[in-house]
């Protein structure tokens, strides 16, 4: 029963969003079938799913306090390894020191290299998107990570256990 309550939105994303895949597979559909996701009813239903599952989530209220308190203390403690999804351009503009820069778009291609770093991640970008979906993707793999934000809190975090 607390699955269903802690993942209401994002489950109800995934209905609506399916409903909506198959909805545009009848009416719009792809005419000349030659359309990956929409040339069939399955394809069009389960990636109307994914995308109303995905948006849902956002919305998703999450234990925001408990996860940072968390996040913190891991990198206060070293543990684990930082990665920024941001892209290599953002990355050189400025990072967090000894981080891994592995951006979004990489992370299935870098699926190996990922799972021998020293868990957990921490995950890190501009604001938080990224790194979110990042975290999303990777939880799903199995992957012990968590989504810290922005870059910017880490290394704030970092500098506020140097100072101590």
């Amino acid at each position: 029963m607390n699955f269903l309550k802690n993942n209401f939105l994002t489950l109800a994303g995934i209905l609506i969003g399916a409903i909506a895949g198959y909805l545009y597979y009848t009416y719009v559909g792809c005419l000349s079938g030659t359309c990956a996701i929409t040339s069939k009813p399955l394809n069009s239903t389960l990636y109307g799913g994914l995308m109303g599952g995905l948006f849902f989530n956002i919305f998703q209220k999450k234990n925001q306090k408990q996860n940072k308190v968390n996040i913190e203390k891991l990198i206060k403690e070293n543990q684990g390894t930082i990665v920024d999804v941001r892209s290599e351009m953002e990355f050189s503009g400025g990072h967090v020191k000894g981080s891994l820069n592995i951006p979004l778009h990489e992370l299935p291609s870098r699926m190996e290299e990922i799972k021998a770093l020293k868990a957990p991640l921490i995950l890190c970008c501009a604001s938080g998107g990224r790194s979110g979906q990042a975290y999303m993707y990777l939880k799903q793999l199995g992957v012990d990570c968590h989504n810290a934000g922005s870059w910017a809190d880490v290394k704030y975090v970092i500098s506020q256990t140097a100072n101590n």
